[in-house]
């Protein structure tokens, strides 16, 4: 025995046994037939779980990259509306400013206007040289 008795095989294959039944090409072939297509089936099983895993690989990084895109799209929904938000509020108090100005702009020419109307007529109903 060459083999070092220290170093064992971890994982030992089983010993192949064969059937003490009749010997001949016909049987050849027929164990070379059953073989093959154990080889065949067990061959077509794996591929088809190795298609299945990298489906499903697939399919969650599709779902997780439309998770990713659906979030970036409310991510960019809601600065959007912060910004209009702002935008409007800063709108709105340039438009309050310019209507209280206007009001009291009016109340004055109406209070000056009411002064020069109430002079005329005054000048005109009583003369002050008369």
């Amino acid at each position: 025995m060459d083999k070092n008795p220290d170093t064992k095989d971890k994982n030992p294959r089983p010993a192949i046994v064969e059937a003490d039944g009749p010997r001949g090409f016909i049987p050849a072939v027929a164990t070379l037939a059953v073989d093959g297509g154990e080889i065949a089936a067990s061959t077509a099983l794996g591929v088809t779980a190795d298609v299945r895993t990298e489906l499903a690989k697939g399919a969650i990084t599709v779902i997780d990259a439309g998770e990713a895109l659906a979030k970036s799209v409310f991510a960019v929904a809601r600065r959007v509306t912060q910004r209009l938000d702002g935008a409007a509020t800063e709108l709105l108090a340039s438009v309050e400013k310019i209507v209280g100005t206007s009001a009291n702009a009016a109340r004055t020419t109406t209070k000056d206007a009411a002064q020069v109307f109430s002079g005329a007529l005054n000048a005109v109903v009583a003369p002050k040289g008369n």
